[in-house]
């Protein structure tokens, strides 16, 4: 068997003049592949699967979180969002602006279990967020979700009506992390 060790990963033609970065230094990634229904929540709350651990070998470096959700909320109004943390702190997230939610992922409207949807569904959300967590610690990543109004549960990899047949689907959300040279 084989084995290839590197600290660094480089662009083919190497970095552009001038830049001390943007190599690939280590890739971690976690994919869920089961369905679930998870219970509708006022506090935010890791969405099972959805969390990744990765240590920086610079404080220096970038992570880039890459993320796919495929998810459906049940019922008729659907107040339900998710956010992006790294460890507690909410990262990729809009600004603030009086009540509203600083979310990651909103799953009102597209996400609404409307009669074709909440048959065949679910919908995608993804994120791509380059972050500087400035440690060499071992950093989280996680996707919580919560809904204010609650009452709408949250369907994973699934469709809010699950009948077993050809036109029902299941599929697989992920996150990925990549270390990127500072």
């Amino acid at each position: 068997m084989s084995e290839l060790r590197t600290n660094k990963i480089y662009p083919r033609d190497g970095l552009p003049a001038g830049s001390s970065g943007g190599g690939i230094i280590q890739v971690v990634s976690v994919t869920k592949t089961d369905a679930e229904s998870l219970t509708s929540t006022t506090t935010e709350t890791l969405i099972p699967g959805m969390e990744a651990t990765i240590t920086p070998q610079s404080a220096s470096n970038k992570i880039l979180v890459m993320l796919v959700l495929y998810a459906q909320v049940g019922g008729a109004f659907a107040g339900h969002y998710a956010v992006l943390k790294r460890g507690s702190t909410d990262i990729a997230v809009g600004d603030a602006a009086g009540s509203r939610n600083r979310a990651s992922i909103s799953f009102q409207d597209q996400f609404y279990s409307s009669t074709n949807s909440n048959q065949y569904g679910p919908h995608q959300g993804q994120i791509i967020h380059l972050d500087s967590p400035g440690t060499t610690g071992a950093v989280t990543y996680g996707l919580y979700h919560a809904d204010l109004s609650s009452d709408n549960n949250l369907y994973i990899n699934r469709a809010v009506t699950d009948t077993d047949g050809v036109l029902y689907n299941r599929l697989i959300s992920s996150i990925t992390l990549m270390e990127v040279s500072g």
